[in-house]
């Protein structure tokens, strides 16, 4: 007798029948829905969603983030109109020195890939399509979708690949330097209540430095979700900045990276306020002696969440990881970081640990941290901790004493607990810009920001 094994689907809630019926009556709008290959990509990541459904607190991976309750609501699609672009000012949306900094820069506005507000294209050494246009491109679609390949294993992987309108296809050629970062600007307007969604594929050749800066700045009550596959080749350097910004908006992002022997990649994500920030990475080590050095902080306030998952997979020998998050929590604000370590057989010689550490300023900020260590080899060095406190009262004490007000006394002691993470950034320019978001930030009224859920 043979048995065949079937895969129940588990019965649809209202959650996920929102974004079943909002693909129902869109997906014959959606870049490439012309050509099969296009088509077939898109629902089954949308039968991958099925299967997930929306994550709620009895899913391990969001026990702290309940999605279901977060975002009980769907808002219509962004980025399918033909209609002309809308006069944006960067410089109002990200401020005057990330709008100004030197950088070749791609800007998305409401889902779709604004070419007139970029100067990223016939850059020597970088290729960039916008989604959009391979998707629609019957001869290179194939591949596009072969380049975004990553198995939509999670709900922002499997949304973003079902309902992507556009995306920044990036490739830097092996052995190239670039004299100046990529800059990706992907805003969200404040006009009307929208979901932006984007795919991303990112490619760094062989031997090849580069740096790489997002800012993800959503408006008023945006939703924004989006997928990165990133591939870091062999003896390749990588700095990579994220910076995600927006008082009341809702923003999910996740990333899939690779990193081949020898390689160096320092990823460094900033999160400032936001009704809901969550950022999920899974940065896995394909080749031996390659380093990864994470870097995250968030500075929150009023009813602001942000949720910082990280997954580093071992899976080469001679390989170190280090992750350093930091979260500054003001008045009912949460931080949350998921860390795990897993070291896979083989992977001997691995040298892993991570920190995260909270300052709390008020009683009702609350942190949480779930670090994690899974090791299958026996000749590994790793550890992690977890530490969550107050100010220091003999170091407000002493700046006091010396004439300093408090209100200032605090704000130096809180930029110098951010500051550690902020010290890795080599760019004088990008530094500056961000030491200015951080100081906004310290001089704001701590209960401004009261996002509604």
């Amino acid at each position: 007798m043979t048995i065949h094994q079937t895969t129940i689907r588990p019965a649809v809630t209202a959650a996920e029948q929102r974004y079943l019926n909002l693909y129902a009556a869109l997906s014959e709008r959606l870049p490439g829905a012309r050509f099969a290959p296009v088509r077939a990509w898109r629902e089954s990541a949308l039968d991958a969603f099925t299967m997930l459904g929306v994550p709620h607190r009895r899913v391990e991976e969001w026990k702290y983030t309940d999605l279901r309750m977060l975002m009980p609501e769907v808002h219509a699609l962004a980025g399918l109109s033909d209609e002309p672009a809308a006069d944006v000012s960067l410089e109002g949306a990200i401020g005057k020195q990330l709008a100004h900094l030197e950088a070749y820069r791609a800007v998305f506005i409401n889902g779709r890939f604004r070419q007139d507000l970029s100067n990223v294209q016939d850059v020597p050494g970088v290729t960039f399509e916008p989604l959009r246009q391979a998707l629609e491109d019957e001869a290179a679609a194939a591949q596009t979708i072969a380049n975004l390949s990553v198995k939509p294993n999670n709900f922002t992987a499997a949304l973003s690949t079902a309902f992507a309108t556009d995306g920044a296809v990036i490739a830097v050629a092996p052995g190239a330097k670039l004299d100046k970062p990529v800059h990706c600007i992907f805003l969200t307007s404040d006009d009307l209540p929208h979901l932006s969604v984007l795919r991303h594929a990112m490619s760094i050749g062989e031997g090849a430095e580069a740096c790489l800066i997002e800012t993800h700045a959503a408006g008023g009550l945006s939703q924004a979700i989006s997928k990165t596959r990133l591939a870091v080749g062999a003896r390749a350097s990588l700095k990579h900045v994220r910076l995600f910004t927006g008082d009341a908006s809702k923003q999910l992002a996740a990333a899939a990276v690779t990193i081949g022997r020898g390689a160096h990649y320092e990823p460094l994500q900033l999160a400032v306020n936001g009704a809901l920030v969550r950022f999920e990475a899974t940065i896995r080590f394909e080749g031996p002696d390659a380093q990864c050095h994470y870097t995250a902080a968030m500075i929150l306030r009023g009813h602001s969440l942000a949720d910082f998952t990280l997954v580093a997979d071992h899976a080469a020998p001679n390989c170190v990881s280090r992750e350093l998050v930091k979260a500054v929590l003001d008045g009912r604000a949460r931080g949350v970081f998921q860390g795990k370590v897993i070291v896979q057989r083989g992977a001997q010689k691995t040298d892993g640990k991570q920190m995260a550490k909270a300052l709390l300023l008020s009683d009702d900020a609350e942190f949480d941290s779930k670090p994690e260590l899974e090791i299958f080899a026996d000749d590994v060095v790793c550890g992690h901790g977890s530490t969550a406190g107050q100010l220091d009262e003999d170091m407000l004490f002493y700046l006091r004493a010396r004439g300093i007000p408090e209100a200032e006394a605090r704000s130096l002691l809180i930029a110098a607990f951010i500051g550690e993470t902020l010290d890795k950034i080599d760019n004088e320019a990008l530094r500056s810009a961000l030491d200015e978001r951080v100081a906004a930030w310290l001089t704001g009224d701590p209960n401004a920001v009261d996002p509604a859920i």
